[in-house]
């Protein structure tokens, strides 16, 4: 890889040492050898430890000094108060371009020794030329080469076009946790926690994943930043081609404090940050599971062209509960459906079919077959006042739910308006939904959380559009 860039040797290591590989399946040594191992990791991976020979089928080695050839990237799982002879080592060697520091116990405790031993490790590390992700950190992953050098929980890596950045490696495990569970596992690019950010931080990683040609979405998990001005540069140009979707805690006084003493990072008033996500054009969520909605979303479908949704509903009550949320979003309202539309759908519906009651709500009750299903979707596709559908449907049993979404699925292919869909009746839906999901078909399991995803890509559309004329150019699609 000509003209690499600093993270590229975190990202895309040609070879890596993991010091203070171990044995001992207890220890944080042995579980990122293991998880290079069981994951296929592309390039080299050298154990360090002089107390072992060696570490699941691979030669042990000493010092790093034993290593031969070139070492691009090191992950450093001793304790803390080794860390800074190994640092020494690595700067001693020289090559090194890149380390991830397992070990806590450095400035997030406010103990003043503590934050100068840090210090001192990040300028050993600089002065060699390392960069260093962490403490207090468990580094990355990357789909792409089939690189984790953390102690997550496993997940199914499946890769995908998402990247995400975390200052919790637990709330980050958790967010690839929540992406598996769905309906058909969602798929990810790269995933970075950076600790306590001594000297690669968030901003660093956002611009990088800004680049990455295998990153159309970010999600970031945020509890703090210190350089408000670069954060606003760094998201105001990832932004204007790829959505950045932030959880940002800290939002009550008590949370900021929380966050401050988590690692370190400055929290600050919540509703600078609210100001400074609008301004960027960040999308900002409360919740996890509404940050993986939002990314799924983002990452399957289309942006809408509009803010008019069709609501076309198999079953009334999700129906009314999906046009009551409308009725709180923020530019999502009901389409209108033109006459000829309607002669279209009282001519493929069954007659009891509620057609445009209100205008752009169709209920075509629960005596619909799969046909009646993807011909009304199909209507209402071509239909110019509709810029997004949500299709909701409780399949009777008489109407087996993979049946109906293979049915579906030419239409919603065809599609080129966004069309989320809820299957809902459990694990009665289970099977559809993860049909539909493996076909590139987002599936929520209620309407409301689907009416909240399109609420925010429609957002979105208007801060490109935005964008777009004050730089002189067309609307953005």
């Amino acid at each position: 890889m000509s003209g690499r860039k600093d993270l590229d040797y975190y990202f895309y290591p040609e070879s890596l040492a993991v010091i203070g590989a171990s044995t001992n399946t207890y220890k944080a040594g042995y579980q990122i050898v293991k998880n290079m191992l069981d994951y296929g990791f592309t390039g080299k991976v050298y154990p360090v430890n002089p107390k072992e020979k060696e570490v699941l089928g691979l030669s042990c080695y000493q010092t790093l000094n034993d290593i031969p050839g070139n070492l691009d990237l090191i992950i450093i799982a001793v304790p803390s108060s080794h860390v800074l002879g190994v640092m020494k080592e690595a700067a001693a060697r020289g090559g090194i371009k890149a380390a991830v520091v397992v070990a806590a116990g450095f400035a997030e405790t406010k103990v003043p020794e503590l934050v100068e031993l840090e210090k001192e490790i990040v300028a050993t590390a600089r002065q060699a030329g390392i960069r260093v992700f962490g403490p207090n950190c468990v580094g990355i992953q990357n789909t792409r080469n089939f690189l984790d050098t953390t102690i997550e929980p496993p997940v199914v890596k499946t890769q995908g076009d998402i990247s995400i950045i975390t200052q919790s490696g637990a709330m980050g495990g958790t967010t690839l946790l929540f992406m598996e569970e769905q309906p058909a596992p969602l798929g990810f690019s790269k995933w970075a926690h950076v600790g306590n950010m001594s000297d690669v931080d968030v901003l660093e990683i956002l611009e990088y994943y800004g680049e990455d040609q295998d990153t159309r979405v970010v999600g970031m998990y945020m509890e703090g930043i210190r350089d408000g001005q670069r954060f606003r540069e760094i998201a105001s140009k990832v932004t204007k081609e790829k959505p950045v979707i932030i959880l940002k805690v800290g939002r009550s006084e008590i949370g900021s404090r929380a966050a401050a003493s988590h690692t370190g990072a400055l929290a600050g008033s919540d509703k600078i940050y609210d100001a400074a996500f609008a301004k960027c054009g960040v999308t900002r969520v409360d919740y996890l599971e509404e940050l993986v909605d939002v990314a799924k979303g983002f990452s399957m479908q289309p942006l809408p062209q509009g803010n008019r949704v069709c609501i076309l509903t198999e079953a009334g009550g999700p129906g009314i509960v999906a046009v009551d949320q409308l009725g709180f979003a923020k530019h999502a309202e009901l389409a209108h459906i033109s006459e000829e539309g309607r002669k279209k759908l009282e001519a493929c519906l069954p007659s009891m079919a509620m057609i445009c009651h209100p205008d752009g709500y169709i209920d075509i009750t629960a005596a619909a077959m799969s046909e009646h299903h993807a011909d009304a979707l199909n209507v209402v596709l071509d239909e110019p006042g509709v810029d997004a559908v949500l299709l909701i449907t409780v399949p009777p049993t008489f109407l087996p739910p993979v049946e109906l979404a293979q049915s579906l699925l030419p239409a919603l292919k065809a599609a080129n308006k966004p069309v989320f869909v809820c299957f809902l009746a459990g694990k009665w839906c289970d099977e559809a939904n993860a049909f539909l999901e493996a076909n590139g078909i987002p599936t929520f399991k209620m309407p409301s959380q689907a009416v909240r995803v399109l609420d925010e890509m429609m957002e979105r559309k208007k801060y490109l559009d935005k964008i777009a004329r004050q730089e002189g150019g067309a609307p953005n699609a």
